[in-house]
């Protein structure tokens, strides 16, 4: 019998197999007034000033483009705007990584950082307008947000991942086409791999005794008040683990790549899991015995704050917000570990890239998005920034030994074996129905 993950893999082939030669076909027997655009925009000198020239190139032809011929015409357009969101350590990283591309390719990048919410209301407030030239090239998003995107038409029509050079090493191919299951039609491109794992504080838990999640609740009972976890629409620690609990209460394969909708999420969360609970049934018995019961950490961070003054000794938590703390001091590392509970925690987030349809730089925005997801810039986002796996093959076992045990991360081995990808639009669902029926009550 063939597993889920095999399956999948094999239909993400076929399927980029398919899109290819769609794209070529579509390509072929297209009218030429009808053929898709693209908007490009070229800075040139003239006497003591500069002249900058927008105009419209078939889309089609960056298909039949060589990849240094790509390159070249991104330095003909000479800068590329990438807004970014995260915490103040990740806005401090990806400037650095700006002016590595600047050297390198002596395109000049203009950072925004601000948030994923903002930059989606603004590519919205354009296309509303009627803004076909816009000021934004690349965005950096997670999965729910670029669904939003997409089904507003304020994704550049064109999959990237069909040209970009590193697309094709990703760690999984499903990440080509699909983001959190969600469908990208290879318009959107992994650039970090975000990981929540179990985290516990060794003072206090027996190694040799830690829950997974089939005994996670008995645990609790036994430990009263040192778990918790973040409310799960303020932390994506918090709605990761809610997608967790969905997989192991119900089973994977029930979600995965299954198409959504509100009434069967409805019959399923209210239906009882493999404990007997409902969804929401098991996740209020488990509310009674956490840290301060009824009261959830408004955030990573928060929940983050209570490991480090012991007062849990047990939690989901991003692996990348435990490696800052580390570095800050603000936690003992000798204090901490982290596993994967069986049967595991839901892989990613895989929050990455993508063009807007107006962006005014698309050369250049290909030719930082694949610097992004290079080898020299994917290890460096685990070595230097931390927590972070990188989201294409041959890094992970470049990394020394030391660094991967210096922030705590478990071998991606184990990850892979599980790789068991969120599904945004039950978690998302399960999220909102989270407040009413947890936390208000």
């Amino acid at each position: 019998m063939v597993d889920t993950k095999t399956l999948s893999i094999l239909t993400v082939i076929l399927v980029i197999i398919a899109a290819a030669a769609g794209y070529f076909a579509g390509v072929a027997m297209a009218p030429a007034p009808t053929e898709k655009t693209v908007t490009v925009t070229k800075t040139v000198q003239v006497g003591g000033g500069t002249v900058t020239q927008t105009v419209q190139a078939p889309a089609q032809m960056i298909m039949t483009m060589s990849w240094d011929e790509i390159v070249a015409k991104a330095k003909e357009e000479g800068e590329v705007t990438w807004y970014g969101y995260g915490a103040e350590w990740d806005r401090i990283f990806f400037q650095k990584l700006a002016k590595e591309f600047e050297e390198k390719y002596g395109i000049k990048v203009n950072y925004v950082h601000g948030d994923w919410f903002s930059t989606i209301e603004k590519l919205k407030a354009d296309k509303k307008a009627g803004k076909e030239v816009g000021d934004v090239d690349v965005a950096f998003v997670w999965s729910v947000p670029f669904k939003e995107a997409l089904d507003n038409g304020l994704v550049w029509d064109f999959p990237i991942v069909l040209v970009l050079p590193n697309a094709k090493k990703l760690i999984d191919p499903s990440l080509m086409l699909y983001n959190d299951m969600v469908p990208t039609e290879g318009k959107f491109v992994p650039f970090v791999w975000w990981q929540v794992v179990f985290i516990y504080n060794k003072k206090y838990v027996n190694e040799n005794e830690l829950p997974d999640f089939d005994n996670l609740l008995d645990w609790v009972k036994k430990n009263p008040g040192k778990f918790t976890y973040s409310d799960p629409n303020k932390g994506g620690s918090g709605h990761t683990f809610l997608i967790s609990v969905i997989y192991w209460l119900y089973g994977y394969d029930k979600f995965a790549f299954k198409p959504f909708s509100e009434e069967r999420a409805e019959r399923i969360f209210n239906s009882p899991g493999k404990n007997g609970m409902t969804l929401w049934e098991y996740l209020n018995e488990l509310e009674k015995y956490m840290y301060q019961p009824g009261n959830y950490p408004a955030g990573n961070a928060a929940a983050m704050e209570l490991f480090a003054r012991e007062e849990v000794w047990l939690e989901p938590q991003w692996l990348d917000v435990l490696a800052e703390w580390i570095k800050e001091g603000r936690v003992n590392p000798d204090d901490v570990g982290a596993y994967n509970p069986e049967p595991g925690i839901a892989v990613g987030g895989f929050d990455g890239l993508f063009i807007p349809w107006n962006a005014p730089h698309k050369f250049a925005a290909l030719v930082l998005i694949n610097f992004l997801i290079s080898e020299e810039v994917q290890y460096r986002l685990v070595t230097e920034r931390g927590g972070i796996y990188p989201v294409i093959k041959g890094v992970w076992e470049k990394v020394p030994d030391d660094i991967k045990a210096k922030w705590k991360m478990l071998p991606i081995e184990n990850l892979e074996e599980h790789f068991l990808q969120r599904h945004a639009e039950y978690m998302f669902y399960a999220m909102k129905k989270w407040t009413d029926e947890v936390a208000r009550k």
